[in-house]
């Protein structure tokens, strides 16, 4: 028996490897032949150690099976389906995170928020979506069939969630998910990230302390004003940006303050600006 997996892949590894979920593989293997359930632990077969599977040892999860990473290329993972696809799958082929996936899923009403996962819908059933369950923590989830991608809803709205199809402006505007005109691609994106994550807001909102100013964003829970400051690096550009600063501090009103780089990840850095201001997601 090993006692290290040095070179060698862990059946979860060896799934990503082939661009599968563990899941898919750890059933293809049973159907196989080459690991079998004993006392809910998967156990090589005389066949899984042919192929050259074998056991390694961890301080974090005990014996586990390896496999040689030569593997990946057995013609046996010609027989894993393409479907179903996870959230992580399908958003890849979408072009989106696998949460903003989930969400726009739960927006077109064919899967809801369920305590930590996420609970299949009749509408969704009728999709070919499947529930699911996490083996270890008991989180449901939800897998789609190929066909998913084919549709013209789905479509649409993830072009629109990203800036693309009938989200492109027309005089100017940009239509986000939730019907807001905006005036640009950026904000569009904060926008649609805004409605797919529940939080209440308005755009081009006045300022309380200028009657023709207006912020980009108002978030009404936290009372909180959003900005995005673009590319625009104009003298006169800056000079608004500072002289519009200076006011929000000196009126002692919330601020979140958005640039270009913020507009990949603001699955990362808007929870956690919200989140100061008591804006929980």
């Amino acid at each position: 028996m090993s006692t290290n997996s040095d070179k060698h892949l862990s059946t979860t590894a060896l799934a990503k490897s082939v661009g599968k979920e563990p899941r898919e593989l750890f059933v293809l293997l049973s159907e196989k032949g080459w690991i079998e359930k004993q006392d809910d632990k998967w156990r090589l077969t005389s066949k899984g150690e042919f192929e050259g599977g074998h056991y390694a040892r961890s301080e974090k999860y005990g014996e586990y099976i390896v496999w040689p990473p030569s593997l990946s290329d057995h013609q046996v993972f010609a027989l894993l389906p393409e479907a179903p696809l996870s959230a992580t799958q399908l958003g890849r082929k979408l072009g989106v995170s696998a949460r903003m996936c989930n969400l726009l899923l739960a927006e077109l009403g064919w899967i809801r928020p369920y305590l930590r996962g996420w609970q299949l819908m009749e509408a969704g059933q009728n999709l070919g979506g499947q529930q699911q369950e996490n083996e270890r923590s008991g989180v449901p989830y939800v897998t789609w069939p190929e066909t998913l991608l084919v549709s013209t809803a789905l479509q649409r709205r993830a072009e629109q969630l990203q800036g693309e199809g009938q989200a492109r402006g027309v005089d100017d505007h940009w239509l986000a998910l939730d019907g807001h005109h905006l005036r640009s691609k950026e904000e569009l994106l904060i926008d649609n990230w805004l409605y797919l994550n529940g939080v209440v807001h308005s755009t081009s909102h006045p300022l309380p302390f200028d009657s023709e100013a207006e912020a980009d964003f108002y978030l009404p829970d936290g009372q909180v004003y959003l900005e995005y400051w673009g590319f625009d690096k104009t003298p006169a550009y800056l000079k608004r940006k500072l002289a519009r600063q200076a006011l929000y501090q000196q009126h002692e009103l919330s601020l979140i303050e958005l640039s270009a780089g913020d507009l990949n990840q603001l699955d990362d850095v808007l929870p956690k600006a919200l989140l100061k201001f008591g804006v929980l997601l």
